[in-house]
C-alpha cells in the first residue's frame, strides 16, 4: 500500500486504511526498545498511511508530574522538547486529568487549545487520547490532526487513535521496565563497590596512619 496523499472520506475505505496502519504500527513497535525512536516511527506511520497529521506524544515526567512532549511528527521548533503541560491545562492537560479522549471539531473554535508547538492547522480537527499502562491513570497523550475535516468520521478516527495508543502503551511500559532494571543494576553495582571499599580499603590495613597511607 502506498502513502496516502489524499484524505479518505469513504467509511469502507477508511476501515481498510486503518487496518493497514494498525498492522504497520504493530510492526514498528516490535522492532526496537529505543522509545523515542519507536514513537517517532509510529507517528510517521499515522502520517503516511492513516491520514493523521502532526502527531504528538507526551509522557508524564515522574519528578514534576507534568506532561513533556516526547516526539512530534512535523516541522516542530527545536525547543519542542521543552514544551510541557500541567494536568488540566489546555486540551492536552485535560486529557490527562480526566483520562478521556478529546475530539475537537475545529481547533480555531476551541478556546482551551494552547498551541504551544505552533504546528497545528487551526481549520482542522484535533484528536487526543490517553495512553494508559494497565489499569492505572494515564501516563501520556497521543494526539494528531485528521487530514479530513469530515465531522461524521471523527468518532471513528478517535477510536482508531485509541487503538494505536493501547498498542503504544505496551511499548512504553516495556521501555520503562527495562530502564528501571538498568537503574537497579547500576545501584546494586554502586553499593557493591562501596561495600568492597569499606571492607578492603585503607581502614582495614594495619598501620592506618597518614604516613602509612602515603606508602600505600
Amino acid at each position: 500500500m502506498t502513502v496516502k496523499d489524499e484524505p479518505v472520506t469513504d467509511p469502507s475505505s477508511l476501515f481498510e486504511t486503518e487496518l493497514e496502519a494498525l498492522y504497520r504500527v504493530s510492526r514498528v513497535l516490535s522492532r526496537s526498545l529505543n522509545l523515542r525512536e519507536t514513537l517517532r516511527a509510529v507517528l510517521q506511520v499515522l502520517h503516511d498511511f492513516a491520514g493523521m497529521q502532526r502527531g504528538m506524544v507526551t509522557l508524564l515526567d515522574p519528578d514534576s508530574g507534568d506532561l513533556l512532549v516526547s516526539v512530534v511528527q512535523s516541522d516542530a521548533p527545536a525547543q519542542a522538547g521543552s514544551v510541557r503541560y500541567r494536568a488540566g491545562e489546555g486540551v492536552v492537560g485535560a486529557i490527562i486529568a480526566r483520562g478521556d479522549t478529546v475530539v475537537v471539531r475545529r481547533i480555531a473554535d476551541e478556546p482551551r487549545f494552547l498551541d504551544r508547538l505552533g504546528v497545528y492547522d487551526p481549520q482542522l480537527p484535533f484528536i487526543g487520547v490517553p495512553i494508559r499502562v494497565g489499569e492505572s491513570s494515564p501516563v501520556g497523550v497521543l494526539a494528531a490532526q485528521p487530514q479530513s475535516a469530515d465531522v461524521e468520521l471523527l468518532s471513528e478516527r478517535g477510536r482508531f487513535l485509541e487503538m494505536v495508543a493501547n498498542l503504544t502503551a505496551q511499548t512504553v511500559r516495556l521501555s520503562w521496565e527495562v530502564e528501571r532494571e538498568r537503574r537497579d543494576l547500576a545501584d546494586e553495582r554502586d553499593q557493591l563497590r562501596r561495600a568492597v571499599r569499606g571492607e578492603y580499603g585503607f581502614s582495614s590495613v594495619v598501620g592506618h596512619t597518614p604516613a602509612m597511607r602515603k606508602v600505600f
